[in-house]
């Protein structure tokens, strides 16, 4: 066969689809018109009818098996010029089979734009069957919009609150979609995360698509089967942005030109990608007049928001952010940092914190290697000292810091339980905790203090994991936290060497939260003590840390000063009632408990620096 006659007989493949795609266009119209909530809506009228079929157009993926073959074809070639790999653990799970006999929804995290085309093209890669994606309108626009239409992509408005019709459409569809039995994905956050930690769960789809199950006749409808998916970049492709968002930038509108621009990428490294199956959420068995719908589905989109977390694995990556990031002195030799990823790697593997198979402790090495070399190479780690004399050292560059802090915060809620066991057996150890009552009131408050940065443990499951790390450091079983009161110094160094090199984990947030009290103590002192708006408390947020990051007396990190972090650090003062807003102005109420609450901010950063027992 000559090339001539190749590209013919494709051509020919690609439009002898036209008319499979017009019948299944009409059989789409004719399911979405029929779904009992649009049907009612429209019933009668014409101009609505064509505002929904427009609507529907505006929505639908226009998948074309041909094109998305090719685009695979295409994608076996250039992602290996950007990435090491594409890693996907199922758990045992067939998503295909799945498909057959549930209505498959996968809900993974949101890390970068290359998500759409990582889960898809392993899932068509895998199963050789597509996977429909929701995905922002924002994303439709020439040339990508088309190419991943026709790949399985639908389009949704990232806001239609107050247009009835678009939404009943959308939902129709999903509806269709569910009655063709199609597996769908969306991304559950709602948009990609700046700040790396998992943002909380939106609820709208979730509930469409419960809706649209429970219409689908009794007889004709399957499972509907949510399936949580984790996944972690070694380094994502926007991370640059994403960083200057935190400082107040605003976010760059998706175009054709930064489309184009995207070919700068290929002088970086991105490593690999991890993808990673959670365990399957049935959704709940309810009627369509239910009462209980919205606490149901917000039930249903936590427990996948708390799978999904579970899964994100450590990365050679993120363990390497976490180690530089917390180095006081902001530089290390590589065999500390390789002596601090062993203790980590040891750490996870004995309370199952999840891992990639790239650092498991008898191969871990070679691919911290190849991070650092990858951080190197995107100019975000520095090399100081005489490579001929071996006296080199690894810094973590002044001005990357919030790009690496993202990589950080993939993982940090793993570690949280043990990063509070430091602060609480430090505090034991200095006389400032002398019972166990005043040990469990720590342990509520810190658990308290970080409810506005993380998905947290259960005071229970805190508390257990903490008798499991005791446990294990001092090498007898601890049953009640009542006996963690008679242990002998000895056994109080042991847990704090054993924890201790997760003593500065959270010390960025700390700052932030002590930032943020000085922000409040010295706006009341001041002319808005009756009240300030946002726009006040944000500017004077950034000066206080500014000064205080001078004096470096408490104030240690750069990463410790963010919009995200600014406004969730006041979201806590208003939380404890130290604060009260009101039609959009705040005011101080508690003068008292505000100092109260600086006074054992400062103490706890200042306890961390007193205290160095690490391995």
């Amino acid at each position: 066969m000559t090339k001539f006659t190749e590209k013919l007989s494709g051509l020919t493949q690609i439009f002898g689809v036209l008319p499979n795609l017009f019948d299944q266009f009409k059989e789409m119209e004719e399911i979405v018109l029929s779904y009992h909530k649009l049907r009612d809506r429209i019933a009668g009228k014409e101009d609505d009818r064509e505002k929904v079929l427009k609507n529907l157009k505006e929505i639908r993926a226009e998948l074309t098996l041909p094109l998305l073959k090719t685009f695979e074809k295409f994608l076996d070639a250039s992602l290996s010029q950007l990435y090491d790999g594409i890693n996907f653990t199922d758990n045992g799970l067939n998503l295909k089979e799945m498909s057959f006999k549930n209505n498959l929804v996968l809900v993974p995290n949101h890390q970068s734009h290359a998500d759409y085309v990582a889960i898809n093209y392993i899932y068509f890669k895998k199963y050789q069957s597509p996977l429909y994606v929701a995905g922002g309108n924002n994303l439709n626009i020439f040339p990508i919009g088309p190419i991943f239409r026709r790949s399985g992509c639908f389009f949704i408005r990232r806001s239609f609150a107050n247009d009835i019709l678009y939404k009943l459409t959308l939902e129709a569809y999903l509806y269709y979609m569910l009655v063709k039995g199609n597996p769908i994905e969306f991304f559950f956050e709602g948009g990609r995360s700046r700040t790396g930690k998992l943002l909380p769960p939106r609820y709208g789809l979730y509930q469409m698509l419960i809706e649209a199950h429970l219409a689908i006749p009794l007889e004709k409808r399957k499972p509907l089967v949510f399936v949580p998916v984790s996944i972690m970049h070694e380094y994502v492709p926007e991370q640059r942005s994403l960083a200057r968002e935190l400082d107040g930038a605003k976010k760059s509108k998706e175009s054709a030109v930064q489309v184009f621009g995207l070919v700068k990428l290929l002088s970086y490294q991105f490593g690999n990608v991890h993808i990673n199956l959670g365990r399957p959420i049935n959704a709940p068995s309810l009627s369509q007049d239910s009462a209980d719908l919205k606490t149901e589905t917000q039930k249903l989109a936590l427990e996948c928001f708390v799978e999904v977390g579970k899964n994100m694995r450590v990365t050679p990556t993120s363990l390497l952010a976490m180690i530089l990031l917390d180095e006081p002195t902001g530089a290390l030799k590589w065999d500390e940092i390789i002596s601090k990823a062993r203790h980590i790697i040891l750490y996870c593997q004995k309370f199952n914190v999840p891992i990639t198979d790239s650092i498991r402790i008898e191969n871990f090495e070679k691919s911290l290697e190849r991070s650092i070399d990858i951080l190197i190479g995107n100019k975000k780690v520095e090399v100081i000292g005489n490579t001929s004399t071996q006296h080199v050292f690894y810094s973590i560059r002044e001005d990357s810091r919030k790009e690496i802090l993202y990589f950080k915060n993939t993982i940090l809620h793993h570690f949280l339980v043990p990063w509070i066991v430091h602060m609480g057996w430090a505090n034991i150890f200095s006389g400032h905790i002398s019972n166990v009552e005043d040990l469990k009131k720590f342990f509520i408050n810190q658990r308290k203090q970080l409810t506005h940065e993380f998905y947290l443990p259960t005071v229970k499951e805190v508390l257990n994991l903490t008798l499991e790390i005791v446990s294990d450091a001092i090498g007898r079983e601890v049953k009640v936290l009542d006996e963690c009161m008679e242990l002998s110094h000895k056994e109080l160094y042991l847990i704090l060497a054993k924890v201790g090199l997760f003593s500065r984990a959270c010390n960025y947030l700390l700052e932030a939260y002590y930032i943020c009290g000085l922000t409040l103590k010295d706006l009341s002192a001041t002319e808005y003590k009756e009240g300030f708006k946002m726009e006040t408390f944000l500017k004077r947020y950034k000066e206080v840390f500014e000064s205080e990051r001078k004096l470096r007396r408490i104030i240690k990190y750069a990463e410790s000063y963010s919009l995200p972090l600014s406004k969730s650090s006041l979201q806590y003062f208003i939380h404890t009632k130290i604060v009260e807003s009101s039609a959009g102005f705040y005011t101080v109420n508690d003068h008292d408990k505000l100092s109260e609450v600086l006074a054992k901010v400062e103490s706890d950063l200042m306890g961390q620096l007193s205290i160095n027992l690490l391995n």
